[in-house]
Parts: structure tokens; C-alpha cells; sequence
């Protein structure tokens, strides 16, 4: 590996990620699961029946045929299930393992628990053994058991001796979002078994990270709208909680929870687009998260009022026109020590118009370490310019960044914005782009400081739903939309694989633009 590659990936972790990462080895070794767990049983059993929020889960499971759909890949298992099945990935066998069908009330209450029980036979479960899945299948268990006051004692016990082992290792290695689920998944552990050290636990976890992942505009800091909609389900479920069950009352943490459940629906509502779908920045794809239609129901049943701020320090930054979004990436890779979830796509943007996407995001159609992953994290893969076919930021190995562009903001107006960024500084280049609008039009000037005959592209990818047509040398037009290119040394339509869900693509068009220095881009709605 090239050195230079590791020490700018390495020089962001935190001190307590590399503490973790040495200690959990140690201690994997020294770790025992408690023998007998009768007292947590039984306050489970006082808890009695809790009723949450119907949320909609998705067909993922057809129990007639023992099926399951996960990330648009079905598997019928016929000699029962198995539970660390590894034919699809890793991310699939995950999804096996967080149980969030056992919402689904159109499953019978005890083939749901069947299915639980099936869990319980002796397995090694190496993948739901992980944090991140116990976390997931731990709030779906006790949100199904208590809403059907259904208080199975092998259940319980194992339920109990998961989360044992989860307060033992929370992902302090990882940070983000696994750590976050960490913690809301042991808010509900410690309501349901009445215990102490896990209330104490995620309380403190809960209290910081969410102050520290939250930003000021109220999105979350990995800058993904699919990671930020399923991070805001869950602090709506633990606000849900705090106002349902009797233990552990905590006022100030309670608020805590029900303010910044405000705030991220306000952003999601400034984000998404009129008709609730979103652009697919960073790690996103279709149908994995609730949409913000549906988050809106739940906030709204809770009494939650979206509480809009939009700051000017925001890393994205949206106009709109009579009838556009446009969505502009201006900010640094976010967070620093935790990039996994980031694409080299500085100065990216993405425009709905006319009620539907047309310059989109490709999105994303798989976590696994390939290259059709390390394609969809690249520049040229985002609507942004690319300088000798590298990288704006060097994403590598499925979900590392090692040396990355920092944005500097030059000039920014309620319809103008000047952003440059220095990921080309080694080729002695500063990509610098304006965008201006107005009601019906945006021009976007791309110029290359330092430019010494480098080549350099420009791309503009379109929704596969748009009809797409080159009306003139350098004009096109995508639906009702009027594009011009100007001062570009060559300009052509060529195809692309759009990204339509996970393991899902659908071929489209994009815009190639060879960019000398210096290039404007015309839209005209």
C-alpha cells in the first residue's frame, strides 16, 4: 500500500478509535456473557405491552415460501433459514439479521415469533453477532415483544445476553452512525430489562453523539439524506419511548431527543424535492430508509414541529427557482475520522425540475469492495469536473478516503455562489465554480486556476426517465429543459449506468464536456 495513501487515511482518526481498536482485541478474548439473567427477565415481563407507532417495513419477507427480498435480491431458503448466508454479501446477510419485518403486521403474530425462535437455535450468527446488527434487531425484538406483550423467556434471555455483549463493545472504533444505533438500541434495552448500567451508558452516548452528529443546519454529519433519515427514525423511536414507558424519566434528555427530531425534519424537508424524493448524495439509494412523507407522519403523531434553520455554514447549499431545486455540494468530506459514507464529489450538484429529477446523482448499487463501488464513489461518476481521470478526493477500498479536497466558499449571495476546491493542488490546478440563478436559468462557469493543458471533463448526468436530444453543436435539450455549453473544446452525449436502488442499475446519459481552462454551462428552464 502506498504510504503517503494510509497516512492521510490514518492522520484523522480520533485517539479513541485507535484506543478501541487495540482494546477490543483484548478484551474479545476476556469476555464472558452473564450465566444467569433471571432479574432482567422478569422486569422485561413487568414492563407489559407497549404499542409503537406503525411504521411501514416493506415486503422483505414472504413467510409461505420462506423468502426473503433484501436489496432487490431474493432468496427462498428451503432447509430453514441460515442466518449467516453469504452468497449476496455482507450488507444482505446484515439485513437478514436486523429483523425489521417483524413490523409487518401482515405476518401472523406467530410466524413472526417462529421466526424469532429460529434465531435462538445453536448457530455462531458471526454476522448478527456484530454490533450494528444486534443493535437494529435488538430495538425490532423489543418493539414486537412488548407490542404484543409476548414475554418468551429463551427469547429474552438471549435478548438480554446481546445486549450484555453490546455495552461490552460499542463501536467507539467506528464512530457515526453505528455508534449512534449503539446507542438507541440500549435506550430501548434499558427501558425494557430496567437496567441501570445500560441506561447510563446510552444515555451519555446518546446526550453526545447526537449534539456532536447533528449539525447547526440539522442534518446529519455524514452528509448522506438516506443515513440521515434512518439516524431521525430513530430519534423520533426514542423520543417515542421516553414518552411510553415509566422508567429512567430524564426531562433535559427527553427534550434533547424531541428538539433535534425538529431540527432533522426540517432539514429533510428543505432537502427533499415536492414529490419526497430526494438527491442521492453520498451513500444513498431508493428504498432503504423511510421516506421523509413518512418520517413526516411519525413526527407529526408525536406532536414534533419541523423546525427549519438554514445556515449559511450548511455543506449544502439549495436555491429555488419558479420551477427548480437545484442542490449544490459545497463542503469539506464529513466527518473527518469517519469518511466511509463520503465520494469524491466536491462542488457536485443535482437539479429537479418541473416536478421531476433530471440531472441526478448516480447514486449508489452496492457497499461491496469492487470496482463498480470504487466507480460510483469517483469524481467522474458525480456531476463535478475531473482532471486526468483522478480522483477530487482519494476514495479507496470500498469505504476509506485518504488525502481529500478542502472547499473554500469565495463568495456566497442569495443567488450566487462562488466555491472553489484544492483536490487537484498536485497537478497545480484549483477547480473553482459559479453558480448564478435566477427564476427561470442557472449558469454554472467552471474555470481551472493553474490549468496547463491537463485533461479535464466536465459531466452532467441525466435521469434515465428524461428524453434526452442534442438540438445544435454545443445545445441539448433533457425534456423541457435547455442546456448550452460555452468555451468547451468538445462537448457529447455518452451512456451510463444510473444507480436505481442496490444491486439495481438502469442505463441514462450524461454529458461529457472537455473543459480547457475554462467552461460555462447554460441551463434554461
Amino acid at each position: 500500500m502506498h504510504l503517503s495513501r494510509l497516512y492521510h487515511t490514518l492522520r484523522y482518526l480520533k485517539p479513541q478509535q485507535w484506543l478501541y481498536r487495540g482494546w477490543y482485541r483484548l478484551k474479545q478474548r476476556l469476555y464472558h456473557p452473564p450465566a444467569q439473567v433471571t432479574i432482567p427477565v422478569s422486569q422485561a415481563t413487568a414492563w407489559g405491552q407497549k404499542k409503537f407507532y406503525g411504521l411501514e417495513p416493506g415486503s422483505c419477507f414472504n413467510y409461505s415460501d420462506n423468502a426473503f427480498n433484501f436489496l432487490n435480491i431474493k432468496h427462498i431458503f428451503k432447509q430453514g433459514i441460515d442466518w449467516d448466508l453469504g452468497n449476496y454479501g455482507k450488507l444482505w446477510a446484515y439485513n437478514l439479521n436486523y429483523f425489521n419485518w417483524l413490523a409487518d403486521e401482515d405476518i401472523p403474530t406467530a410466524t413472526r415469533l417462529e421466526t424469532i425462535q429460529d434465531y435462538l437455535k445453536p448457530g455462531e450468527r458471526k454476522n448478527g453477532s456484530e454490533p450494528y446488527p444486534t443493535s437494529l434487531r435488538g430495538i425490532n425484538w423489543i418493539k414486537f415483544l412488548a407490542g404484543n406483550n409476548i414475554y418468551n423467556e429463551p427469547i429474552l434471555q438471549r435478548l438480554y445476553r446481546d445486549y450484555d455483549r453490546l455495552s461490552a463493545f460499542p463501536e467507539y472504533h467506528i464512530q457515526a452512525n453505528h455508534l449512534l444505533e449503539n446507542a438507541c438500541s440500549l435506550f430501548f434495552a434499558a427501558h425494557f430489562f430496567n437496567d441501570k448500567d445500560f441506561y447510563e451508558l446510552s444515555a451519555t452516548l446518546l446526550t453526545r453523539q447526537l449534539r456532536e452528529q447533528v449539525l447547526p443546519d440539522g442534518g446529519h454529519y455524514e452528509l448522506s439524506p438516506m443515513y440521515h433519515s434512518i439516524i431521525l427514525q430513530r430519534v423520533l423511536e426514542c423520543y417515542e419511548l421516553t414518552l411510553l414507558s415509566e422508567r429512567f424519566r430524564n426531562e433535559e434528555l427527553q427534550a434533547q431527543l424531541r428538539d433535534t427530531a425538529a431540527k432533522m425534519m426540517g432539514w429533510l424537508m428543505w432537502f427533499a424535492h415536492k414529490d419526497g424524493s430526494y438527491a442521492l448524495m453520498s451513500d444513498a439509494a431508493p428504498g432503504i430508509a423511510l421516506a421523509p412523507q413518512a418520517l413526516k407522519a411519525y413526527a407529526d403523531h408525536l406532536g414534533i414541529t419541523p423546525k427549519p434553520k438554514l445556515w449559511k455554514e450548511s455543506p449544502y447549499k439549495i436555491y429555488h427557482g419558479r420551477n427548480y431545486q437545484l442542490v449544490m455540494r459545497a463542503g469539506d468530506i464529513m466527518p473527518s475520522y469517519q469518511p466511509g459514507h463520503a465520494h469524491a464529489d466536491s462542488l457536485h450538484f443535482t437539479l429537479f425540475a418541473h416536478d421531476k429529477a433530471v440531472i441526478v446523482d448516480t447514486g449508489i448499487s452496492t457497499y461491496d469492495k469492487n470496482e463498480r463501488r470504487m466507480y460510483e464513489r469517483s469524481t467522474e461518476a458525480h456531476n463535478t469536473v475531473c482532471v486526468n481521470g483522478q480522483n477530487s478526493s482519494d476514495v479507496w477500498d470500498g469505504f476509506r478516503v485518504g488525502k481529500r479536497a478542502q472547499v473554500t466558499i469565495r463568495r456566497q449571495e442569495p443567488n450566487k455562489l462562488i466555491a472553489a476546491h484544492d483536490g487537484y493542488a498536485h497537478l497545480g490546478i484549483t477547480h473553482q465554480r459559479t453558480f448564478a440563478n435566477t427564476e427561470d436559468s442557472i449558469i454554472i462557469t467552471d474555470h481551472l486556476e493553474g490549468y496547463k493543458g491537463q485533461e479535464a471533463y466536465a459531466y452532467i448526468h441525466f435521469h434515465p426517465g428524461c428524453v434526452v436530444a442534442q438540438t445544435g453543436p454545443t445545445s441539448f435539450a433533457a425534456d423541457s429543459i435547455k442546456i448550452n455549453i460555452d468555451g468547451s473544446a468538445g462537448v457529447g452525449l455518452v451512456n451510463y449506468l444510473y444507480c436505481s436502488g442496490f444491486n439495481k442499475t438502469e442505463p441514462a446519459l450524461r454529458l461529457r464536456i472537455h473543459v480547457e481552462e475554462h467552461a460555462v454551462v447554460s441551463i434554461h428552464l
